[in-house]
């Protein structure tokens, strides 16, 4: 897909769709309320950038899930009063958040070759839609 099939007016429709894991290349700059639509207007919307960047990303992680089925065990416990189980949810609830603030390999980076290898197909496929909306539209 390429994007913004509704000529919409919010930010996420700036990326294409469905969006890259990386979400944006560049930080977008935000002067408006409403950047994407403005950036439309004065034909600024999807402009190819000359060099692209190495992007830091957070490593996915189980710990949310971890902690929420604790949780969840920790709350049946203390419904039907099951203090042993309670206490014993809450220890591995802590423990959890523990091990995961001490946890160091928390990050990566997006290679800026792959960023643009992504980043150009995109771009080919909005000059391609393009390219063809222009023909339907002589051929009308």
């Amino acid at each position: 897909m390429t994007g913004d099939p509704w000529d919409a007016r919010s930010l996420e429709w700036a990326t294409s769709s469905p969006a890259p894991f990386y979400n944006f290349a560049h930080v977008p700059r935000i002067d408006s309320l409403e950047q994407h639509w403005d950036d439309k207007a004065r034909g600024l919307a999807w402009r190819e950038p000359k060099q692209y960047e190495a992007i830091h990303m957070p490593r996915n992680t189980g710990t949310g899930f971890i902690v929420s089925v604790f949780s969840a065990m920790m709350c049946f416990a203390l419904v039907w009063h099951i203090w042993w189980l309670a206490g014993a949810s809450l220890v591995a609830t802590i423990a959890t958040f523990l091990w995961r603030t001490y946890d160091r390999d928390v990050d990566y980076f997006v290679p800026a070759a792959q960023v643009e290898r992504i980043e150009r197909a995109r771009f080919a496929d909005l000059r391609a839609a393009r390219d063809a909306s222009q023909s339907l539209q002589k051929a009308a």
